[in-house]
């Protein structure tokens, strides 16, 4: 079994024969408006077959460490591991990581109460279908400087393109304040995507585009809603609890390197 480094983050495993087994991958990801304290976020990414495991998060965790030497602004490396992944999860500790994080499928049932807390004052709540050229290229750049990546439009396409797909906003008179993105999935709803401008959080306006979201799918007549949720994300564990989420499924391991 051999190692090859075929960019400066990006490796792959190749057997005695010459095929390949598995990649591994180190991204940097910049994400102040996610995590203001720890900005850059180093991620790792295996995949492979078994044999090569232990080899390939070596090299990954190796380069991964190096590029954290490197930052000047604070930053923390974890790696995406599928749940349940025990052997990963093994090899991980091994090299110093610890599970403390992750994505949560939270879940509650939908009701048609009506929303009981206020819009946000001078503020309006708009549905629209990112129909348009400039919504459809505004709402990507937004995502892309959220959370640290560079998805394209086929990317936003697909999720515009989900059955009962809707974008639920809240508008200033002077700038958006926030988005959630949402559809249907049988009888269950979706909260696919939320965004809270800087200048506007803490004000209600997650909590409210949230029991938006719960309006809209009463009206399509679902039954259940889901939130997957990142749980070391500020507030993000709480927002999902206070609109009545609960009963969290993990999806996703991010075992975290501990520096000693």
């Amino acid at each position: 079994m051999t190692i090859k480094r075929v960019s400066d983050n990006k490796f792959i495993a190749v057997d005695s024969a010459g095929k390949r087994v598995g990649t591994g991958s180190v991204s940097r990801r910049f994400v102040p408006r996610i995590f203001p304290d720890c900005p850059v976020q180093i991620v790792i990414s295996v995949s492979c077959q078994p044999e090569c495991r232990d080899l390939l998060y070596g090299a990954a965790v190796t380069r991964a460490r190096m590029l954290a030497k490197m930052e000047e602004a604070p930053c923390r490396i974890y790696a995406e591991v599928d749940a349940g992944a025990k052997e990963e999860l093994d090899i991980l500790r091994a090299l110093g990581f610890t599970l403390r994080d992750g994505i949560t499928r939270m879940q509650r049932f939908v009701t048609d109460e009506r929303i009981t807390m206020p819009v946000y004052r001078d503020c309006t709540i708009v549905r629209d279908f990112l129909d348009r050229e400039d919504e459809m290229q505004s709402c990507l750049k937004r995502y892309n400087e959220c959370f640290g990546l560079k998805r394209d439009r086929a990317w936003l396409e697909k999720i515009a393109s989900q059955t009962d797909f809707a974008r639920i906003l809240m508008v200033s008179p002077e700038e958006m304040c926030g988005e959630l993105m949402v559809w249907s999935q049988g009888s269950n709803g979706v909260i696919g995507i939320i965004q809270t401008a800087r200048s506007w959080r803490q004000k209600g306006v997650a909590s409210y585009l949230l029991e938006d979201a719960r309006m809209y799918f009463a009206h399509l007549g679902l039954r259940q809603a889901f939130f997957d949720v990142w749980i070391s994300s500020p507030g993000c564990l709480a927002l999902a609890r206070k609109c009545g989420y609960k009963n969290g499924e993990a999806l996703m391991l991010y075992p975290e390197f501990i520096q000693k």
